[in-house]
């Protein structure tokens, strides 16, 4: 394991530092990816797939218009993901109340692929989670939280209600 001693110094605020940060960030998030990356190469689906299959099994009978408004992406973007899931048996769309509102779901074999995808993820963190106590989880999780712009802060806590 690396030397805390190398990440964390006194001069925590200055941009060197903050690179460090950035690329602690770039390294973890690469590597939180590159199993469920695997999985999904085989499908021939990439991390935007992930996404909505994710968001999709976070909140089912999701709409497409507050889909979009989590992941953030134009409605072309997501037409060419959500057709490739629809097509190959992972995504329901069906009809909300108002004739032109869509509604998402997972499939079963959607939601293996979401359980699968997850448990990777969950494994990893779990892993490394444990030789944490509770003080270093919760600060871990401030700061992520932190991280998130404040209109962005009210659609993670609408998907955890």
């Amino acid at each position: 394991m690396t030397d805390l001693k190398n990440l964390i110094s006194p001069f925590f605020l200055n941009n060197n530092e903050i690179k460090k940060i950035i690329e602690l960030i770039f390294f973890s998030y690469r590597d939180f990816t590159a199993g469920p990356d695997k999985v999904l190469e085989k499908l021939n689906f990439g991390r935007a797939h992930h996404r909505v299959i994710y968001f999709v099994g976070k909140k089912n009978n999701i709409t497409i218009k507050d889909l979009l408004a989590v992941l953030k992406i134009t409605k072309q973007s997501l037409s060419r993901v959500l057709n490739q899931l629809v097509k190959e048996g992972f995504i329901i769309v069906s009809t909300g109340l108002d004739k032109r509102t869509k509604i998402l779901s997972l499939t079963n074999k959607g939601k293996n692929l979401e359980n699968e995808l997850s448990n990777i993820q969950i494994n990893k963190i779990k892993k490394v989670i444990n030789n944490f106590n509770y003080e270093d989880i919760n600060s871990f999780k401030k700061i992520l939280y932190e991280m998130i712009e404040a209109d962005n802060k009210k659609k993670f806590q609408d998907l955890n209600e």
